[in-house]
Formats: C-alpha cells, structure tokens, sequence
C-alpha cells in the first residue's frame, strides 16, 4: 500500500466504560483535520464486532485497513471475525481504549488513543504479528488471541473483575488497574489447586498443584503485569507459565517478584517456549482469552501460532520485519 489506506473503522462505545466514546469525537476531529478516509461502524452488542469484521473482510477492498477502537476484547472479537473469514492478509490497526491495553504495551503502541493515531498514519506498510490460535477438543471450539489464555487463577480474576461493580468506577477514575488488584484478593481465596497436563516441545508434564496456568503472545497481562518478560510477538511461539498453588505469604512474595519480572527463577513458576502446545484439565476451572470470559470447565486445548498483519509503527516496529 503506497498510498495513505481507507481506515474501515469499528468503534466499541462501552470499551473503557465508555472511554472509546468520549475519545472518539478527538479522533473523528483529527481524521478529518489530515482529509483521512475512513467509514465507521458502531459495535452495538456483544459479539457484534466479529460479525462487522467478518463481513468487511469478506467484501474487502484493496487499500483498505481494518481500524478497531476499542480494548483488547473489542480486538479479539475483530481479527477472530477476519481470520474465520478466511483472509489472512487485512492489515488490523488499533487505537487501545479500554480498561488494560495490554496488547498496546506488548507491541510498544501508545496507550494514548491521539498518540496511537500518530503511529498509525505514519506506517506506510503492515508488519506481520503473532497470533495465538487454540481448538479446544471438549467444546470443537476454535478461537485466535492477541494477549492469552488463562486457566486458574488468573481467569478467575477476569471473571471478579469484569462482574465486579467497583470497576466502572475506577474505569471512569482512570484507576482500571486497580479493580485487578480487588479482585486478586478474592480469586486467590476462592481458586482451588487443579490438575492440569502440558504438553510441549516432545514431553508430557503433569502438575496436581496447579493454579495458574496462562498461555502469553507477549510480556503481560493483567492490566501490565510481565507475566512472561521475555516473550515476543515475533519469534512465532507460545510462551506458557505455568505456577502451582502456594501459601498467601510466598503468593504475595512471589506477586512482587513478577512485577519485577524476576518470578521464573522459583522452583514453583515452569515456563515452556513452544509453537505446538496442548493443555488439559479434567476439573471445572474459569478461563479467559484477551481478558473476556471463557466459563466454567474442563480444557482439553491444542495451541499453534499464526500471523496477522497490523498497520502501525512503533518503538519495536523494526524487530517485527
């Protein structure tokens, strides 16, 4: 695409408790103001971005981008959209304006919806991206993920969170990341040891003690925390952690190291680095995927990677060529 593209735009209205809302007239405005063209869509209920997106990727003309505003989950729900249409080759750009934007950090974009504009309109070619895609063999359900899936403990606290009425407010406060910290203090009451069974890079490894399992694209999640702070978005593999159940004292201990990103050296954090992983568990357990709720149950989850191309240029940008 040499020529400045046609910007296809979704805008999630609720995403950030509204802050895609507020934010989008600066948007609209700073569009216009650079004679940028673009249509926009409203996604008006849940699921609703996946059906635009697949539809527009159906029909897709050339010099056309894919433009979502919105979080993290809004994202999700678009290239999971594109990718069961069958075109693998959209270029995706993103504007983060939700409540954890952790993809923006994982591949350097800013936070800042206005800024990440900037480095929108300054690419001048996609860049290929990691993708993470599972098919869960219990449900015949497959599904693609920027971020991670999470079994345990952190699924649990997706699920506090996202029902928790406290996060509204914070949302509008500019303090999302603190509903994260409430509601890891309930999960980890309430979030039992499991069984789970990894499979990776030609070994099988049962754990009875696990508690949080998450398969990570890149360095976070949960609002920021490097869970994995070696994990890139372009060496096509999976990085999953696997940590097992502890006392709340070593939980708060170990807490902090990871926000350091010094908790892989403990004996109770197993890290594989795989493009081929399987995950089973044979208890109901909550799950995740990019931060939206999964329920209740059993896995059974077989994980490659793939690649979508986004339409961006950051800090990082170079690395992903």
């Amino acid at each position: 695409m040499a020529d400045t593209p046609h910007f296809y735009i979704i805008l999630n209205q609720v995403a950030g408790t509204g802050q895609a809302q507020k934010i989008w007239p600066q948007i609209e405005t700073a569009l216009k103001q650079r004679g940028i063209s673009y249509e926009l869509q409203i996604s008006s209920y849940p699921g609703h971005t996946t059906r635009i997106a697949y539809q527009f990727a159906r029909f897709k003309r050339t010099n056309q981008v894919l433009l979502i505003v919105g979080g993290d989950g809004t994202l999700n729900q678009a290239i999971n959209g594109v990718q069961s249409a069958g075109k693998h080759d959209i270029p995706i750009a993103y504007l983060p304006c939700g409540s954890g934007n952790d993809f923006a950090r994982g591949i350097g974009l800013n936070s800042d919806p206005l800024q990440a504009l900037e480095q929108i309109l300054a690419a001048t070619a996609p860049v290929n991206i990691d993708l993470g895609v599972y098919h869960d063999a219990l449900k015949n359900e497959t599904g693609y993920f920027v971020n991670n899936v999470g079994i345990g403990f952190d699924a649990s606290v997706v699920s506090i969170t996202n029902n928790s009425k406290s996060k509204r407010f914070l949302n509008k406060c500019h303090l999302g990341s603190l509903s994260y910290v409430f509601s890891l203090i309930q999960a980890f009451t309430s979030q039992d040891a499991f069984q789970v069974t990894v499979k990776a890079n030609g070994s099988v490894k049962n754990f009875s003690r696990g508690f949080l399992v998450t398969t990570t694209n890149h360095p976070y999640f949960g609002s920021g925390v490097p869970i994995m702070p070696s994990a890139r978005v372009d060496d096509q593999k999976l990085d999953l952690v696997v940590i097992e159940k502890l006392n709340v004292f070593f939980f708060c201990y170990l807490f902090i190291m990871m926000l350091m990103g010094k908790h892989t050296r403990y004996k109770t954090v197993h890290h594989f680095r795989t493009d081929d992983l399987v995950i089973r568990t044979q208890t109901l357990e909550f799950g995740q995927v990019d931060g939206e709720e999964m329920g209740s149950r059993a896995f059974d989850m077989h994980f490659k990677v793939t690649s979508q191309p986004f339409w961006l240029t950051t800090t990082k940008t170079e690395q992903f060529k």
